[in-house]
């Protein structure tokens, strides 16, 4: 790990990707273009499906390697390796969650055309991570490479996303008072969604309780 006063301006500007030029990558049928609009926003040609997710993936990870790495390692319970004792208590709970597990299930399950998109969009990240020499800062800081991109990672990102995006907390509260008080009593002091209020679909519908 780096002591954060020894980076550099240097450090920092050589740290970015360069977005610029041609590079030849294993795993593409064709060519590929990314390109950038006046918001830094990349767009993908390509001749098909697979070339598509794969700039997508390379392109995601030019811009985000470090969150998707983080996000990946907050998901799976294994931030403590980073951050240290700080964060097992974290680690634990994100563990009994067992996101990687419910990743690995809904990637088994989701159709061909969705493993094929995650498959393609792997290939992209970990085509990033072979053939660049500018991490982000944030792996020079913590000492740490990042690990080979798995098709179900993607997954694990969205619902690490979900959960602590989401109101978990308060879910993980109401389920302690139901192993208190018992499930009569805790539906009595918390009633939830009220009947006569609107349901989202069928539009026009209310809940009926």
């Amino acid at each position: 790990m780096v002591a954060a006063n020894r980076i550099t301006a240097t450090d920092l500007k050589q740290a970015l990707p360069d977005l610029s030029g041609t590079v030849k990558l294993q795993g593409l049928t064709g060519p590929v273009q990314v390109y950038r609009d006046e918001y830094g926003i990349p767009h993908i040609k390509a001749a098909n499906q697979a070339d598509a997710f794969f700039g997508q993936g390379f392109a995601t990870a030019q811009d985000r390697l470090w969150q998707m790495e983080f996000d990946r390692r907050r998901g799976v319970g294994r931030w403590a390796e980073v951050a240290g004792q700080s964060a097992v208590e974290q680690d634990q709970l994100m563990r009994r969650f067992r996101l990687e597990h419910s990743a690995r299930q809904d990637f088994r399950t989701t159709s061909d055309m969705g493993q094929a998109m995650l498959e393609a969009y792997a290939r992209g990240v970990n085509a990033f991570i072979d053939s660049t020499a500018s991490l982000p800062i944030e792996f020079t800081l913590t000492g740490i490479t990042p690990e080979p991109w798995q098709p179900w990672d993607g997954l694990i990102v969205y619902k690490v996303r979900h959960i602590f995006m989401g109101v978990f907390e308060s879910k993980v509260w109401r389920a302690k008072m139901v192993r208190q008080l018992g499930p009569e009593k805790a539906a009595a002091l918390f009633p939830g969604y009220q009947a006569g209020d609107l349901l989202i679909l069928p539009p026009g519908t209310r809940y009926i309780g």
